[in-house]
């Protein structure tokens, strides 16, 4: 696979090891200079929440720093920094009321506790979402996560094994 090709400017500052037109690649480092995008804009949008511009301002300084980020990149980084989810459900009625209202004296709100859902219709990734509680941590998904849980998960079943195999007993 070839390699990708150095920019004019980075050609001229090395002294033109390839020995090209010096001329052409002047003007190519004026076209490149021409087509760099500002980056001197980069600050969060105003609809994300605390949480949100936190991330949002991490990734932007890590990225400011090796130069890879423009100001046409902010809405690609917000999207990634939105942290809180919304949900449609319908409500499991089999057993008695399945939520309850309460009104919230200190907030002067009323609050909804949801206690039986009977099936989650849509879950979306949002800025505003209806219940604050809701987060969603897209950043820190990983395999490593996926096997530590599984590794939680297993290990009672482990015990157990060994347990019974000392006891000279199998499942």
């Amino acid at each position: 696979m070839p390699r990708p090709a150095k920019s004019a400017t980075l050609q001229l500052i090395q002294g033109n090891p390839n020995k090209k037109n010096t001329e052409e690649l002047a003007a190519r480092a004026e076209h490149e200079k021409k087509m760099k995008m500002r980056s001197d804009n980069i600050k969060p949008p105003t609809w994300l929440d605390k949480v949100g511009k936190k991330e949002f301002k991490r990734v932007a300084a890590l990225l400011t720093e090796v130069e890879i980020i423009t100001e046409a990149d902010i809405s690609m980084l917000a999207a990634y920094s939105v942290n809180q989810c919304s949900f449609a459900f319908s409500l499991d009625y089999r057993n008695g009321e399945p939520d309850e209202w309460q009104h919230n004296d200190e907030e002067g709100v009323y609050e909804r506790r949801i206690n039986a859902i009977d099936r989650i219709f849509d879950i979306s990734l949002v800025t505003t979402p209806a219940y604050n509680d809701t987060e969603a941590v897209v950043s820190e998904r990983s395999l490593a996560k996926v096997e530590q849980l599984r590794e939680m998960r297993a290990a009672p079943i482990e015990k157990l094994k060994m347990e019974l195999e000392l006891l000279d007993l199998t499942i």
